[in-house]
């Protein structure tokens, strides 16, 4: 049954799908202290619609908090973070939720839901708008890019941590907000999957929307990411395309660990690697 949409629209305002180019989110200055340490300083970053940004990092440089700043789920020290040109806080929780979708690291799920249903969430923004009349397509459609179509009637808490990660994946594709945020998306799946993931969100970058995401492997950053910024202690270190931030130097300065970059023979893409002793004949295994 159709459902009024005039006193709807008096309640949130919907998001305007961005223009390629056009900055969606600016963090300004922030800076995030947590029990008297400081965590971020003085970060400033743009966020642009139709490109994949990863922050990459050191463990400990702070690229999880900056991601929990991002999504207003911080408190600030210092400095703002804005979304669609005002305050992030100034968003109610579905006026948020309409522009910017967020995977955790961990997604703990407590009851019994099933796969189908855990995707069906990410649609719960759109409820009472003309968007929920697509729903099912949309969330069929997730689903069946996630690679968990089958699995749609199993528990989400029976599932390996593979599985939840692409049912957690498709629940934030199936919400389709301009920007999406994804904190280690990819960390329990095997290559295939990990491969299918990291694709997706580019091609959900391709269609003019924003994405956010911490990685851990350089490589990653490297084969996917139209901009890299690089946290180190708190600080962004630097930020621009993976040519320009992922040198062999700068890298091996901030991870104190010497880091070699090199083209791939075949495709000419980046390849991060760290420098390893090389073992010789009669060596203990």
């Amino acid at each position: 049954m159709n459902r009024p949409q005039a006193p709807w629209r008096a309640r949130h305002r919907t998001p305007e799908a961005p223009a390629r180019g056009h900055t969606v989110l600016t963090v300004d200055a922030v800076g995030v202290t947590i029990d008297g340490r400081e965590i971020l300083d003085d970060v400033s970053l743009d966020v642009v619609a139709g490109e994949v940004l990863a922050l990459v990092g050191p463990n400990g440089a702070g690229k999880s908090t900056l991601l929990n700043a991002i999504t207003g789920d911080v408190e600030l020290s210092a400095g703002a973070v804005h979304l669609g040109g005002v305050p992030i806080g100034t968003w109610d929780p579905t006026e948020l939720a309409m522009r910017r979708s967020v995977l955790l690291q961990q997604v703990d799920v407590s009851f019994p839901f099933t796969v189908g249903e855990v995707v069906e969430m990410g649609r719960s923004p759109w409820a009472g708008t003309p968007a929920e009349l697509d729903d099912d397509l949309v969330v069929q459609g997730a689903m069946r890019l996630s690679d968990v179509s089958d699995l749609a009637d199993r528990a989400y808490t029976s599932l390996s941590g593979g599985e939840r990660g692409r049912a957690a994946f498709a629940r934030v594709l199936a919400q389709a907000a301009p920007l999406m945020l994804l904190d280690e998306p990819t960390a329990a799946m095997d290559i295939r999957h990990q491969e299918l993931v990291l694709r997706l969100a580019r091609d959900y970058a391709a269609t003019g929307s924003a994405v956010v995401v911490v990685v851990h492997a350089l490589d990653v950053a490297a084969a996917y990411a139209d901009r890299v910024a690089l946290l180190s202690r708190g600080r962004l270190r630097d930020v621009g395309t993976p040519e320009q931030v992922l040198t062999a130097e700068q890298l091996s300065d901030v991870y104190q660990y010497e880091i070699e970059v090199i083209r791939h023979p075949r495709t000419g893409g980046l390849l991060v690697l760290p420098v390893r002793a090389t073992r010789k004949d009669g060596d203990a295994r």
